[in-house]
């Protein structure tokens, strides 16, 4: 659609301002031509206007509404007319609201145009296409973003400097552009941060200390949990902010926090600690943000329990066919469109 309104080059350019005279010399040889018996003739100088003021923008459209005048004026003074004067100010304000109008519609493409891609951008960052190779682990994500925007979900999955996998699923605080930018930043933060460490509890604190060192920051709030997982080791090392526990597979229940848990930004001397349990066998992790729980029918809510039931009979499966028929399931029972986005990673470690 923004394609179509800007200028492509200058032959496209030419095209147009050639397309625009076409129009004017037109209207205005079927004015002279029709003479008095048809006055109405002169609002298709509306034509050649809406294409300026659409294609050119409204100062465009203004000169052009001028020119139009100005021809009407010579064509009555070829073939007189009239009440000229009630005539010329019938049209030049319909000329004026005509290229207002269109110029106001040009313009409010191109903002929607400009976010769309802006969002879209956004939303690759926060939710990549391609995991990264992590070892031993067979991992996948699933992510659907609310049908009323974007909110503020993101999901991030690299290997440690150790060798370890790490993981964060978080969620900003409110919802929309702002919310998609916040989410952008920290996610980028953690990304930076998790070269260096791997220690789920350091890396929220360092994900806190940079968010409340955001400078005019304001009521920026970021829910988020952390999981790593070593190659060989039967255990998972976690920490959380904020954030629902993970679930554990093929049980369901949720990893057992330790003491209470505030989210980031709200203080910054939040202190963290990890979380550790065993994990073995055909043992693995669902995270998930609360769009993944909060989806409404009607006045019913999903729910964890509800999440559960779907997840139940999928626990054996691979992470990727997990995800995606969760997806396609909270999908098929809620409410369309959806309010929250919906993110879910699954964590199966794998012995090579």
């Amino acid at each position: 659609m923004y394609g179509r309104l800007t200028l492509s080059g200058g032959a496209s350019r030419a095209a147009r301002i050639a397309c625009i005279t076409v129009a004017v010399l037109a209207v205005f040889a079927v004015l002279l031509a029709t003479g008095a018996s048809t006055l109405g003739i002169a609002f298709f100088f509306c034509i050649p206007v809406g294409l300026a003021a659409w294609w050119f923008g409204l100062r465009a459209g203004l000169a052009l509404a001028l020119v139009s005048l100005a021809l009407f004026a010579v064509a009555d003074a070829i073939n007189p007319r009239p009440e000229f004067v009630l005539a010329l100010l019938i049209r030049g304000a319909f000329f004026l609201v005509v290229a207002l109008a269109v110029a106001a519609i040009a313009e409010r493409l191109r903002t929607l145009e400009h976010s769309a891609e802006e969002l879209e951008a956004i939303r690759a960052a926060l939710t990549p296409a391609e995991l990264p190779d992590l070892p031993e682990l067979d991992a996948a994500a699933a992510f659907v973003p609310s049908e009323l925007g974007v909110s503020g979900d993101f999901y991030l999955l690299t290997n440690g400097p150790d060798g370890s996998t790490v993981a964060v699923v978080g969620d900003v605080v409110g919802h929309g552009p702002a919310a998609a930018r916040l989410a952008t930043f920290i996610r980028a933060r953690f990304a930076a941060f998790a070269a260096g460490t791997s220690d789920p509890a350091e890396l929220l604190t360092l994900a806190n200390a940079a968010l409340t060192d955001r400078p005019g920051r304001r009521h920026e709030l970021v829910s988020a949990v952390c999981v790593r997982l070593r190659p060989g080791e039967d255990k998972v090392s976690w920490a959380r902010a904020g954030h629902p526990p993970p679930l554990r597979l093929p049980g369901l229940e949720e990893l057992p926090p330790d003491g209470a848990t505030f989210l980031l930004g709200a203080d910054a001397a939040l202190e963290l600690q990890n979380d550790e349990c065993s994990l073995r066998g055909s043992e693995g992790l669902v995270v998930y943000t609360d769009g993944a729980t909060d989806v409404r029918r009607g006045r019913q809510m999903l729910g964890l329990d509800g999440l559960r039931g779907i997840l139940a009979p999928l626990t054996g499966l691979r992470a990727r066919v997990i995800v995606g028929e969760v997806e396609r399931a909270i999908l098929a029972w809620a409410d369309r469109p959806i309010r929250d986005d919906l993110c879910l990673v699954v964590l199966k470690p794998t012995s090579e």
